[in-house]
């Protein structure tokens, strides 16, 4: 008895190759289609412009820490020193009262004057005085002149007027005219003058010039003057002139002057 047959497998492959094939050509005929989204590509960035490059600040030095200051001691006042005095320039124009040994011009002791020098001739009257005076650039000029020309029996006026022709000629700032010393004599010479009353009335006359032109006027022998207008007997030689002593005391009291006369014309 015959076998029965096998159902042949050829068949099916010969179609499964088919089916293959056309799926193949199917394939190669279907362009190349993305199955899956694909991701936008992003533009270029534009690349940034590089602008100058910014300079790098120096690292900063550091400062040295300052050393702590020693405190200042504070200074003690000081007494304000006393100004020293300046000293006041003295002239002079005179007779012998003046240029007499020991006279009170001769015996100043004041350290604040200074004695620059004058004119002092023993008997002179005031008009020679006056012709060897010489201008000087001094504080104070003392002027103690008249004696002698009483003993001409010149006046007043004609004393005091020459006596300002000696004070603008010596040019001194400041002007100190003194009285004429006291008199024991009252009948001198062929007219018997009264020297002692003659006297009296110059220094009057003396003072109200100085009062008149700005000057100061000085009796520096008033308090050893007599009532009368005389010398006591133990303060002349003669009777015209003062001792040593006197002189001295004169000298005091003509310092004071002096420096009246400069103070003063400050105030």
């Amino acid at each position: 008895m015959p076998h029965p047959q096998r159902p042949s497998r050829l068949p099916f492959i010969a179609a499964t190759a088919s089916v293959v094939v056309v799926a193949g050509v199917l394939l190669a005929a279907i362009p190349n289609t993305a199955t899956a989204v694909e991701s936008p590509i992003a533009a270029p960035t534009a690349t940034p412009t590089t602008s100058a490059p910014v300079e790098t600040p120096a690292p900063a030095v550091p400062t040295a820490t300052p050393a702590p200051t020693v405190p200042t001691a504070t200074p003690k006042p000081t007494a304000t020193p006393k100004p020293t005095p300046s000293t006041i320039s003295v002239t002079y124009a005179g007779d012998s009262l003046t240029a007499m040994d020991g006279s009170w011009m001769r015996q100043l002791n004041d350290k604040t004057l200074t004695n620059i020098g004058g004119t002092a001739i023993g008997g002179a009257t005031v008009p020679r005085i006056l012709t060897n005076v010489s201008a000087r650039d001094a504080d104070v000029l003392v002027v103690m002149a008249g004696t002698n020309d009483i003993r001409y029996a010149r006046s007043s006026t004609t004393i005091t007027q020459n006596i300002g022709k000696v004070v603008h000629k010596v040019g001194a700032r400041h002007v100190v005219i003194a009285a004429i010393a006291p008199s024991n004599v009252t009948k001198y010479g062929k007219k018997h003058i009264d020297r002692r009353k003659q006297g009296e009335i110059l220094n009057r006359d003396l003072q109200n010039y100085a009062l008149t032109n700005g000057y100061l006027f000085v009796d520096p022998w008033a308090a050893d003057r007599q009532l009368n207008g005389g010398w006591p007997s133990n303060r002349t030689i003669d009777g015209t002139h003062p001792t040593v002593a006197m002189s001295k005391k004169v000298s005091v009291r003509m310092q004071q002057a002096i420096h009246i006369a400069v103070e003063g014309a400050k105030g």
